[in-house]
């Protein structure tokens, strides 16, 4: 718990040095991660993310790498505590991707490690990465799946290491069940010396500077991006602000039956709803999208791109949950934004791409020189390349 002394009176000084220690952190675990994976999805794409994050799975910092797992791993976090309560120790090391409990989708594995000070749970250093396969009924992207169990395996909140120990037969069980079980090995073996990277640097920050101010610092950092994109969202004249109806082509399976997009959002003082009600029902295969997982990161990171580009701005804007509080999302439970367990959901990858161009469309009457043309009808569907 942050000391409300320590709070107030942090120094501006001392404050941008950790701020500054946060970022290059975050920064430092993308680069052992993607330097150190077997995958080139991870190496060249950099389909990853990694940082830091507060005992409530609040983001301190984060790596500026594919967007769609910017914002994800609170999700993940949360999804981890559901799993194992209070039973998270020190030198626990957790492997979890349950897209119904917080994962982007199934392919995107992530490591949890908890970090201890004298006794105590002060934060985590989290990361995950797009593995080449899972397991699921055939290899790569699929997309015309009969559920989610379809995809692949799913690791809940799984400890490879508990307090310290290495559990052999659960590591024989994760990479004897895959199809290329060298380089998803690999991978999980980088994403955890990235997470211990950070574990060891926030340590560092502690012993340098006291708990109670690198709390004070973190909690600082957060109301201080959450105050900023307030002010650009407060700009905004209190309304309601539709965008056309968007249309997907279809679902993989049938053909030319295409799926709705309705988004409009709501602006009042300095919160901001993006309401994607009206759109499509859940669909029969894995063209839905995660909600915690996928749907609220995907809209954190439009909103901020069009609201805080960094192309433009004059000052630096950290990336951490406090982007994300004012910022809701409604989409109705079975939607495809929203679907219900077990529906399957790892192909969501053109329809986050479309749901950019949608609050685009709804913001550009009245941010005319922010939004931006549509980018991305484009795309050809990945369900007829794949099935």
């Amino acid at each position: 718990m942050t000391d409300k002394n320590a709070y107030e009176n942090i120094d501006p000084v001392t404050l941008g040095v950790i701020a500054g220690s946060f970022n290059s952190i975050a920064k430092e675990m993308a680069l052992v991660l993607y330097r150190m994976a077997y995958s080139s999805i991870i190496r060249e794409s950099e389909d990853l993310g990694a940082g830091l994050f507060d005992i409530d799975g609040n983001e301190i910092c984060e790596s500026d790498s594919t967007p769609m797992h910017i914002g994800s791993l609170p999700g993940y976090i949360d999804g981890v505590r559901h799993f194992l309560g209070d039973n998270i120790n020190d030198g626990d090391i957790i492997l979890h991707n349950n897209p119904y409990y917080g994962a982007s989708h199934t392919p995107d594995l992530a490591i949890i490690i908890p970090i201890y000070y004298e006794g105590k749970l002060v934060a985590f250093a989290a990361n995950t990465g797009h593995v080449l396969d899972t397991g699921g009924m055939s290899p790569g992207l699929m997309v015309d799946v009969v559920d989610v169990y379809a995809e692949g395996k799913h690791y809940n909140a799984i400890k490879l290491y508990n307090k310290g120990e290495k559990n052999e037969e659960i590591w024989r069980h994760i990479f004897e069940n895959v199809r290329t079980p060298k380089e998803n090995k690999g991978d999980v073996e980088a994403m955890i010396a990235s997470a211990r990277l950070g574990k060891r640097r926030y340590l560092e920050l502690i012993e340098r500077y006291g708990l109670q101010t690198v709390l004070a610092a973190q909690k600082r950092w957060m109301n201080y991006s959450e105050e900023m994109i307030r002010k650009e969202i407060a700009k905004i004249p209190d309304g309601m602000y539709k965008a056309p109806t968007g249309w997907l082509d279809d679902d993989g399976r049938n053909y030319g039956d295409r799926l709705r997009i309705e988004t409009s959002i709501k602006v009042n003082g300095s919160d901001l709803t993006v309401d994607l009600s009206g759109s499509s029902d859940q669909v029969e295969t894995a063209y839905n999208v995660p909600f915690s997982g996928s749907t609220l990161p995907a809209t954190y990171t439009i909103v901020r791109a069009i609201l805080l580009d960094e192309a433009i701005s004059e000052v630096f804007i950290p990336q951490n949950s406090g982007i994300f509080k004012p910022i809701k999302v409604e989409a109705p439970i079975g939607s495809i934004w929203n679907p219900k367990s077990p529906a399957a959901c790892t192909a969501r990858i053109n329809q986050v791409q479309r749901l950019a161009d949608q609050i685009n469309l709804a913001l550009s009457g009245v941010l005319p020189d922010k939004t931006t043309a549509r980018v991305t009808q484009h795309m050809f569907t990945l369900t007829h390349m794949l099935v």
